[in-house]
């Protein structure tokens, strides 16, 4: 299998980040900012230069509004349907926050996501309804547990000359890179591979020889498609 991990452009709650009363004033499925609709816009331009992009068959995204979003341009450049995962979300859900007692949130339906993004295809196991938000309680073992539930979709869907890639978040990837990689899963921030926004990483698998076979992480948070002013965290 051959991923490109993407994280999404900057949110809403991106941009609150350090400011006086962002807890009051972050949302629970926050959109992309401006400059966020901008790095998706340039990861899209990227795309149509870049070879492993064009060899992208397979485009997922997490549920989120920040998410869904980001994908929009880069499946109108690549021709692609966008692959709903409902559990790529990041760690926590979506809730309050602190502010409002972390209480959940449910997240859009298909059709208001495909306002966002008309080649959303919507899981299978959630047609007629909306995404539940995923809220849960901060326990690094459920985020594990996704992850795998997540590489394993991943893994079911890559055909031997696919190429795929995955739109999701800057916690979440710790514990998705932790299992492709066969590292430790992330306890407590003990392992952190650093994902600006629209970052990319890309780790191929290869199955060779006994035992689990090669794993390899070509790069990490590349952001070749950004211009300096454009790069946030």
């Amino acid at each position: 299998m051959k991923l490109l991990l993407i994280r999404h452009g900057q949110s809403r709650n991106n941009a609150l980040e350090r400011e006086p009363g962002d807890l009051q004033d972050r949302l629970a499925d926050p959109p992309l900012t401006e400059l966020g609709q901008q790095q998706a816009s340039r990861l899209a331009d990227w795309a149509v230069r870049d070879d492993l992009f064009q060899r992208v068959t397979h485009l997922c995204t997490s549920l989120t509004t920040r998410a869904v979003q980001t994908a929009a341009p880069l499946a109108q450049t690549l021709g692609l349907k966008v692959r709903g995962l409902a559990q790529a979300y990041e760690c926590g859900g979506l809730t309050t926050g602190p502010a409002g007692g972390f209480t959940p949130v449910t997240g859009r339906d298909h059709g208001s996501l495909r306002n966002d993004c008309p080649a959303l295809v919507w899981p299978e196991d959630l047609q007629g309804r909306a995404w539940d938000g995923g809220a849960e309680p901060w326990e690094h073992t459920r985020f594990t547990a996704r992850a795998a539930h997540v590489t394993a979709v991943l893994r079911s869907l890559a055909g031997e000359a696919d190429a795929l890639a995955l739109i999701t978040h800057h916690d979440f990837a710790q514990h998705v890179l932790a299992d492709l990689l066969g590292l430790p899963a992330p306890d407590g921030g003990a392992l952190t591979f650093r994902l600006h926004n629209t970052g990319t990483a890309y780790i191929e698998l290869r199955p060779d020889g006994p035992g689990p076979g090669t794993r390899l992480l070509h790069w990490i948070n590349r952001t070749d498609h950004l211009t300096p002013d454009l790069v946030t965290w």
